[in-house]
């Protein structure tokens, strides 16, 4: 018995245009349903070439690329090979973010509390006047505040990993499509979201008993955050420190702001290749790279 031939439809492949592809259902992942030359195969030879690109970059591009070949999960042998070599060659680079990227790593080796100590160890020696590398080699509590109070400001590098690719990405000839590109980016935007501050539960607890200092690390942090994670923070903070309202709404709105901006990755399928989806999320990607997450609004300085 002769099969029918499946109805052809015009789907967007941003970067490629319209193309007539067999029809999909509105609750399937659209990429994994295109030939493979288009989807899985040529989504593997774009990653091939983005490993080059990035294993012989700077001392970020490298450890970036060995975060992008981390292996299953079901091979455990596989994944402490993996992570003892991401570990050595961030601790080899030196870069902050990266050492911050590495963190993830310890959790597949033996002593995974001594490993994440000694990253934030060489975290704050690499960049000695960010607050969130100093919470996150903080001793013991209470004593850690005037260690905190150095700080000169507050710098998470939100969307950094995705920033890291996404100019890797640009260096590529021929240039990737974008539809292939945005991709990449809903993988690295997850691990970059997924990377959330160290310690900041901490600073709230301790906060109440030295109102002082924390004053102090609030200020440092409103003024200076480059996330919305780390502005509402300090609004907590601030809070407790005795700020007057208006001030605390102010924060939490550049927050709110932030949050009502962002990209929304299209649920359909026959949205997900289009650049109605990919065009948004890698420009919103380059706009947080650039800018941070969030502006100091006026009406948050004291």
């Amino acid at each position: 018995m002769l099969r029918t031939p499946a109805a052809l439809i015009a789907i967007e492949l941003c970067g490629l245009g319209r193309l007539p592809l067999p029809g999909t259902t509105d609750t399937a992942d659209q990429f994994d349903q295109l030939p493979a030359p288009l989807g899985r195969l040529a989504l593997q030879e774009l990653q091939e070439r983005l490993q080059r690109a990035l294993s012989t970059g700077n001392a970020r591009q490298r450890v970036a690329a060995w975060l992008l070949r981390q292996p299953e999960a079901a091979d455990a042998a596989a994944q402490a090979i993996w992570a003892n070599s991401l570990l050595a060659e961030a601790r080899a680079g030196g870069d902050a973010l990266a050492l911050r990227w590495a963190s993830s790593a310890c959790g597949y080796i033996d002593d995974t509390a001594g490993c994440q100590q000694s990253l934030a160890t060489e975290r704050v020696r690499a960049e000695p006047d960010n607050g969130l590398h100093r919470l996150a080699s903080a001793p013991t509590w209470p004593g850690a505040w005037q260690h905190l109070t150095r700080a000169h400001h507050w710098h998470e590098h939100p969307g950094g990993l995705t920033a890291t690719v996404q100019a890797a990405l640009d260096t590529l000839q021929p240039p990737p499509a974008a539809y292939l590109r945005a991709r990449i980016g809903r993988e690295t935007l997850a691990r970059d979201a997924a990377q959330a501050p160290e310690g900041l539960a901490l600073l709230e607890a301790q906060c109440a008993a030295r109102p002082a200092d924390c004053g102090q690390v609030a200020e440092q942090m409103a003024a200076s955050a480059d996330s919305a994670a780390l502005l509402q923070q300090a609004a907590a903070l601030g809070r407790q420190a005795g700020w007057p309202d208006a001030r605390i709404d102010a924060l939490m709105a550049a927050t709110q702001a932030f949050h009502a901006q962002l990209p929304r990755w299209v649920d359909k399928a026959a949205g997900a290749l289009g650049c109605a989806a990919a065009e948004p999320a890698l420009a919103h990607a380059q706009a947080v790279a650039q800018h941070g997450e969030v502006r100091l609004p006026t009406a948050s300085r004291p």
